[in-house]
């Protein structure tokens, strides 16, 4: 389970990585082209923005896992241990059955994004699917699912990454 937990980490990392830089050369090309063109490319700052989405989501999972969210717990360290690792498992467990609602509703709810996302709808300058964009909630919620199951395991055998 422990390389399982790994691989996914480095794999959600990994892909995070290639969303960052992916949007920093877009921003990149778009101020460039601002400051020294005469014409700036329309397709820049749509192309930031869905990369940007597509980064959260993944980089967001590598985080649950690696345990890099910012927290406060101040008022947690206060405990013994044993009451630290149940407030844990707590909140990962109420995150994962929110991520659950959330992705049973974006994907098959009465009004799921996906279910309602009309198949010629394009994005206006990538002229992208508007269904690859929306299925980016429907990923990170369900890698959600799985991040914070493996963060509960994690805690459940004292161990600080994959």
């Amino acid at each position: 389970m422990d390389k399982i937990i790994k691989v996914y980490r480095e794999i959600m990392t990994a892909v995070g990585i290639v969303g960052l830089v992916g949007f920093i050369i877009s921003v990149l090309i778009q101020v460039i082209a601002r400051t020294f063109l005469p014409v700036a490319p329309n397709w820049t700052e749509e192309a930031a923005r869905y990369l940007f989405i597509y980064m959260v989501a993944f980089a967001g999972n590598a985080a649950v896992i690696s345990d890099e969210y910012v927290g406060v717990e101040m008022l947690t360290e206060m405990f013994p241990k044993i009451v630290q690792k149940i407030i844990k498992i707590v909140i990962m467990a109420v995150l994962c059955v929110f991520s659950v609602f959330i992705f049973i509703n974006c994907v098959v709810g009465p009004q799921g994004l996906l279910a309602v996302t009309p198949v010629t709808m394009v994005s206006t300058a990538l002229l992208i699917p508007m269904k690859y964009i929306y299925l980016s909630e429907a990923f990170l919620f369900g890698c959600y699912i799985i991040s914070f199951l493996m963060r509960i395991y994690m805690i459940l055998t004292a161990k600080k990454e994959g």
